[in-house]
């Protein structure tokens, strides 16, 4: 299972670069004044205001960090349907930020916000099916979202793909097929991890085999991840 580090990293990572969040200011006195604003709309029942307040407390911008005041209104929005707040407030759960810890919990929101395109989601919930957290271990539907999610750039989906790939699970086995996962998993933004099992990887296949491997990768990146494998 990920690090309660790694994946607060990613959460922070997701934020940062969520279009949702964006309206989020920068200098400490209009962040407090933005989360006042939202906040008094959260408390009035707007779905979105619920989201956005809840991740700056997550975030402590404009506000002490909160979790639990975080947990509280990411909550909220999610029951009205908000696919953001369902993936934060599993990622809370799988954390147990906030919350009580709760595999199964965070599952059922990432399962939610999954199918409506929170590719954060997507990853996570490809990631439980790998590993059998939270719910029975299926290789075909770790298979499935892993590779919607590295289809569009996700990191951490494109390291499980490789493991799925190197270790043959629930595909067959291909060495050169899972050092194109590493390699973008690597350039596209994981730490050492993916770099190091493809380097590894690399130990064991010709010289061919590493050649054709970079070559798809090169074309999976140009083509923008549309042409992968």
């Amino acid at each position: 299972m990920r690090s309660k580090t790694a994946c607060a990293a990613i959460i922070a990572a997701a934020l940062l670069n969520s279009a949702a969040t964006s309206a989020i200011a920068q200098t400490p006195q209009i962040n407090a004044l933005t989360f006042k604003l939202w906040l008094a709309e959260a408390e009035r029942g707007d779905a979105m205001a619920q989201y956005l307040a809840g991740f700056m407390y997550v975030r402590g911008e404009g506000v002490a960090q909160n979790l639990t005041e975080a947990a509280r209104l990411l909550r909220a929005s999610a029951e009205q349907g908000n696919a953001n707040a369902q993936w934060g407030l599993g990622t809370l759960y799988e954390l147990g930020f906030g919350v009580e810890k709760d595999y199964a919990e965070a599952f059922r929101l990432y399962g939610l916000a999954a199918p409506r395109g929170v590719v954060e989601a997507q990853t996570n919930l490809g990631l439980f099916y790998l590993e059998g957290v939270g719910t029975e271990q299926n290789f075909e539907e770790a298979y499935r979202w892993l590779r919607v999610a590295s289809r569009q750039g996700l990191a951490e989906a494109q390291t499980g793909l490789g493991t799925m790939y190197e270790n043959g699970l629930g595909v067959e086995r291909d060495a050169v097929k899972a050092y194109v996962w590493y390699s973008l998993a690597a350039e596209t933004g994981a730490k050492n991890a993916p770099a190091e099992r493809r380097d590894l990887l690399a130990t064991t296949m010709t010289q061919d085999e590493v050649e054709r491997a970079r070559d798809m990768a090169r074309t999976c990146v140009e083509s923008n991840f549309n042409d992968c494998n």
